[in-house]
């Protein structure tokens, strides 16, 4: 009971563990791409403070600089298209395994139990609210007759203090 219990899990955690293994893969690349993009660049640039430490001309050194960063632009380049084509490649194969995961769903007997259950609701609601907005609109036309204002209430009249110290507190 235990082992199938256990196969049971497995089976249906696959495709989480499958979408892991391509991330991690993806990461693997990067991480890769990176590296070798980042040591290449310090070699180059401990080359390059090289060269231009031996030039005796500014111009010699403006062309150096140049070359070094057409090089460099290059170089990045590329490493950004690598690293798109892994990233785009590691997005189709989760996308597989999603579309392979809710086609299996899908396919599920408890699902068009679920499905029919979702559409009748729908239904229900749909036709709750349409007598709802029925009953509202035949009050609202009755409303549309001018109201009859309530009388205004009148104020209290004031009374006449009766002593002195009343005269006094107002």
């Amino acid at each position: 009971m235990y082992d199938d219990l256990m196969k049971d899990v497995q089976e249906k955690m696959q495709p989480a563990i499958d979408v892991a293994e391509v991330n991690k893969k993806a990461l693997e690349t990067l991480f890769s791409l990176q590296s070798e993009y980042v040591t290449d660049f310090v070699d180059s640039s401990v080359a390059q403070l090289k060269a231009l430490s031996e030039v005796k001309e500014p111009k010699e050194a403006i062309e150096l600089q140049v070359e070094f960063f057409k090089a460099l632009e290059t170089k990045t380049t590329a490493t950004a298209e690598k690293e798109l084509a892994a990233l785009n490649s590691a997005k189709e194969e989760i996308s597989e395994i999603v579309e392979k995961s809710l086609s299996e769903i899908r396919d599920m007997p408890y699902m068009s139990d679920f499905n029919k259950f979702l559409t009748e609701a729908a239904e229900a609601t749909s036709a709750v609210v349409a007598n709802a907005t029925k009953t509202e609109t035949a009050p609202a036309e009755k409303a549309a007759a001018p109201a009859k204002k309530a009388p205004a209430k009148k104020a209290p009249a004031k009374r006449k203090p009766e002593t002195k110290a009343e005269a006094a507190a107002e």
